[in-house]
Parts: C-alpha cells; sequence; structure tokens
C-alpha cells in the first residue's frame, strides 16, 4: 500500500466505504496457504489483490460487478493469475459443494445482516470450508465518534440482554455525517456477539479482538480504539 491511498474509498452501490489499508485479521488471511481462498463482499478486492501477491488461489465475490471489473483490471495489470470473480449477493445467490475453501474472509459486510442471517450465513460458510479450513470475519462497533449518540441505547439494550444490541433500522436517526452512503439496515456487533455466533455454528474461536483503526480509518472517526472488531475461527476436523 501507498502512502497516497485514501483511507475510505464509498463503495459503488452505497454499502458503505471499503478500507484499502488492512487491518490485522484481514492481513493474516492474505497469508498464503494451500488450497482456494474466498474473498465475500469483496468490493473493490484490496485483501484479495494481497493475497495474490502472496501466490494464493482467491475467487473474490462481490454483488457489484463494478467491483470485480475494477479488481481484475487490477490484477491482470500485474500479472495475478490465480483470481477468479464471482458477481452474486451472498449468501442466497452463491453455492460451493462442501468443504471447498481453505480460508474465506468476510470483511466488513456482516454488520449490514441481522443476527439471524448472520447466524444462517456462518451454518453455510462452515460447510464451504475443508476440515481445519479457517474463516476470518471483520465488522464495525459502534464506538466510533459518528456513533456516540447510539452508545447509551446501545449499552442500554446489551443490559437487558438483548441478543444483538447493535441492530439498527434507521441509521439516519443516530448519524448524520456518513450514513448517505450506508444502507438502511446496520448491525454494530463487539466481540461477545460475535464469539457466541460462531460457536453456536460450530467454529473453534482461535482469535477474537478489538481493531483499533488508527491509520486505517479517517482520524475524525476514531475514539478510543476498539472501532472494528475481528476474530478467526476453524472448521473442526
Amino acid at each position: 500500500m501507498t502512502e497516497e491511498m485514501p483511507l475510505f474509498v464509498p463503495t459503488l452501490n452505497k454499502q458503505g466505504y471499503a478500507a484499502p489499508h488492512l487491518d490485522p485479521f484481514s492481513i493474516k488471511f492474505t497469508e498464503y496457504a494451500d488450497g482456494q481462498f474466498l474473498e465475500i463482499g469483496a468490493a473493490f478486492g484490496y485483501a484479495t489483490m494481497k493475497a495474490l501477491e502472496n501466490g494464493a488461489k482467491v475467487i473474490a465475490n462481490d454483488m457489484d460487478i463494478r467491483h470485480l471489473e475494477h479488481l481484475e483490471d487490477a490484477a491482470s495489470k500485474l500479472g495475478y493469475s490465480e483470481l477468479e470473480t464471482l458477481a452474486a449477493e451472498f449468501p442466497h445467490e452463491m453455492s460451493f459443494t462442501a468443504k471447498s475453501f481453505r480460508k474465506i474472509l468476510i470483511s466488513r459486510v456482516l454488520h449490514f445482516f441481522s443476527g439471524e442471517q448472520i447466524k444462517a450465513s456462518l451454518q453455510q460458510i462452515y460447510d464451504w470450508l475443508e476440515p481445519n479450513g479457517e474463516l476470518y470475519v471483520v465488522c464495525e462497533t459502534t464506538f466510533l465518534t459518528n456513533w456516540l449518540s447510539f452508545i447509551p441505547e446501545y449499552e442500554k439494550r446489551k443490559a437487558e440482554g438483548k441478543a444483538f444490541p447493535g441492530e439498527i433500522t434507521n441509521p439516519k436517526h443516530w448519524e448524520k455525517s456518513w450514513s448517505d452512503n450506508l444502507p438502511d439496515f446496520v448491525h454494530w456487533l463487539d466481540t461477545e456477539s460475535l464469539t457466541a455466533l460462531f460457536e453456536e455454528a460450530g467454529f473453534e474461536v482461535l482469535e477474537v479482538d478489538y481493531i483499533n483503526r488508527k491509520g486505517q480509518f479517517p482520524d475524525s472517526l476514531l475514539l478510543d480504539g476498539p472501532e472494528s472488531v475481528g476474530i478467526i475461527g476453524r472448521r473442526k476436523a
């Protein structure tokens, strides 16, 4: 990555923003391993490009073919031949045979899904992984400056025992500066909720932690470190 690369790139289909500077969990996905990789919701494919650079075979998925065309052009210019692309909406437009993938990345996608949709998606992905294959997920938390007004509501719901306290059906009510490029539903998660979802789907949780987005997100959005959350789960042998 170059210093000139922007911190945020608006997606072309108003599904939030792509972050060219990779977080630690996405970087671990890009590390070479034998077998087939899959990136779901790749947008412009920053993680896919790094995995290709490291010698991996990658299928990159996105619902907007314009993102994939950008990725194909970038990969072609660098001579990366181990790329396939799939324009489809996850999960209902995607189908793979069981045990197809060594690694799967879903970065900054599942926070547009309801808790019940995440449950169903994780069960589907579990089936797609090889035994001992790994799933890497990155989502946003509510701990960003532009979501400060929602934090008390989030903490209230969590104290009440709500299963998914970060579900928001009216983002523009809570956020005024970036929500024009967001869909009408978002779902901010944390380490506890993601761990519970992964364990319910059968994954062995290898790592889960918050992500400090300093240098990855605009400084104006940073709060105090837990801006995003990442988790790595392994399909049991």
